[in-house]
C-alpha cells in the first residue's frame, strides 16, 4: 500500500505543474487569453514548457474539454491547490476567466516569492544548527565522560553539580528539537481534530486563537470579497451571487458563510448588516461594504478591497520574514554560549580543585 502511494506521488509529480512555476504558468495563460487564444489552445501551448509528461496531460485535457466539464477540472488535473480552484470555478459563472487567472497569477507570485525568501533565510541558520548539533553530540560522547573521570564526580558534590550543569547545557539543541517536534505534532493533531468538526464550531474556535484569528479572517475576507465582487461585477444580482457561492463545493467555509448571509438578506437585512452580524470578516470590511452599497458600486468596492487585502497580506508576510532570521540567530547564539559554558565550567572547577 505504501509503495503504491509513493509510486502514485511520483507519477502525479511528473503529470502536474510544480508549485514553484504555477505563478508563471498563470501569468502566461492570462497573457494568451488576453491576446485572443481560446482556453484549450492556451493550455496546450503552455503545457510542454511546464509538465514533463505533457503529451499525456494534453490528451487528458482534450478529454475533459470534450466531456463539457468546467475549466476548473483542467486545473485540478494540473495539480493546482484548492484555494485557486474556487475562483477558477466561479469564473466559469461570471465569465471573467482571463482577469481571474491574471489576479491568481499575481497572488501566487506573492506566495512563491515569500516561500523562496523563507528558504533563503532558513538555509544558513539551519546549516549552522546542524553543525552545532553535531558538535554538541561529540562533546557529550567524548568530552563529558572525560571531564567526569578527571573531576571524580562520584566523590564530590560540587563537581557533580558542575557536570550536571554541563550536561544540561549540552542538551540545549535536543530540548529545542523536542520542543519544535512537540509543537509540530500538536499543530497536526489540532488540524486533524478541526477537520472532524462542523464549520460553525471551527469558526468559533479559530476566533479565540490569538494571532491566528487575525490571519484567518484576513485570508477568509480576501477570498469572500474577491469572489463576491467578481460575481456582482459580472452583472449578477446579490441573490444570484450568493446562490453561486452556496452551490460551489471547493470551499465549504465560504459556502457556509454565503448561506448564512443569504438567509439574513432574505429576512430583510442589508449586505453590510449581514456581514456585521456574522462577524467572520476583518474589522474594516463592514465600512467598505457600506460605502459600496451607498455608492452603488458594491461589486467594484469588494474587488478593490480584495486587492487591498492582498497587499496587506504581502506586507505582513514580509514583516514576519524580516524577524525570522534574527530570531534563529538569537537561538543559535544561546546554543553557542551554552557550549562555551559547558566547556568552561569543568575547567574552572578543575582550577579550583588544584
Amino acid at each position: 500500500m505504501l509503495f503504491q502511494k509513493v509510486r502514485y506521488y511520483f507519477a502525479r509529480k511528473e503529470e502536474s505543474i510544480p508549485i514553484n512555476v504555477q505563478s508563471s504558468f498563470l501569468k502566461r495563460l492570462s497573457d494568451l487569453l488576453k491576446e485572443g487564444y481560446t482556453f484549450h489552445e492556451s493550455v496546450s501551448m503552455l503545457l510542454p514548457f511546464h509538465v514533463k509528461k505533457s503529451e499525456l496531460i494534453i490528451q487528458r485535457v482534450i478529454e475533459v474539454h470534450k466531456s463539457g466539464s468546467d475549466v476548473s477540472e483542467v486545473f485540478k488535473l494540473l495539480g493546482f491547490p484548492k484555494r485557486l480552484i474556487l475562483p477558477i470555478s466561479l469564473a466559469g459563472k461570471h465569465g471573467n476567466l482571463q482577469e481571474t487567472v491574471s489576479v491568481l497569477g499575481v497572488q501566487s507570485a506573492i506566495f512563491e516569492n515569500a516561500r523562496k525568501r523563507m528558504n533563503t533565510l532558513l538555509m544558513y541558520p539551519l546549516f549552522l544548527f546542524g553543525v552545532i548539533f553535531l558538535l554538541f553530540t561529540v562533546f557529550r560522547i567524548y568530552f563529558l565522560p572525560h571531564m567526569e573521570s578527571l573531576l571524580g564526580t562520584r566523590n564530590s558534590i560540587d563537581t557533580g553539580s558542575t557536570i550536571v550543569w554541563t550536561n544540561v547545557l549540552l542538551q540545549l539543541p535536543n530540548f529545542f528539537l523536542i520542543g519544535i517536534s512537540t509543537i509540530v505534532v500538536l499543530i497536526f493533531a489540532f488540524i486533524f481534530g478541526m477537520s472532524k468538526r462542523d464549520i460553525k464550531t471551527r469558526l468559533n474556535i479559530y476566533s479565540r486563537i490569538p494571532i491566528f484569528n487575525s490571519w484567518y479572517y484576513l485570508f477568509l475576507t480576501r477570498v469572500f470579497s474577491r469572489e463576491m465582487g467578481g460575481l456582482i461585477e459580472s452583472g449578477m444580482s446579490i441573490q444570484q451571487a450568493f446562490d453561486a457561492l452556496v452551490s460551489q463545493k471547493e470551499n465549504m467555509t465560504i459556502q457556509y458563510i454565503a448561506n448564512q448571509m443569504k438567509g439574513k438578506i432574505v429576512h430583510g437585512e442589508s449586505f453590510s448588516q449581514a456581514a456585521m452580524l456574522l462577524n467572520y470578516f476583518t474589522e474594516d470590511f463592514y465600512l467598505f461594504v457600506t460605502h459600496g452599497e451607498n455608492s452603488g458600486y458594491l461589486g467594484r468596492e469588494l474587488s478593490l478591497y480584495s486587492e487591498f487585502l492582498t497587499e496587506r497580506i504581502e506586507s505582513k508576510i514580509s514583516k514576519y520574514l524580516s524577524i525570522l532570521q534574527p530570531t534563529l540567530f538569537i537561538i543559535l547564539a544561546i546554543f553557542i554560549i551554552g557550549a562555551y559554558l559547558a566547556i568552561l565550567l569543568p575547567i574552572y572547577e578543575m582550577i579550583n580543585i588544584v
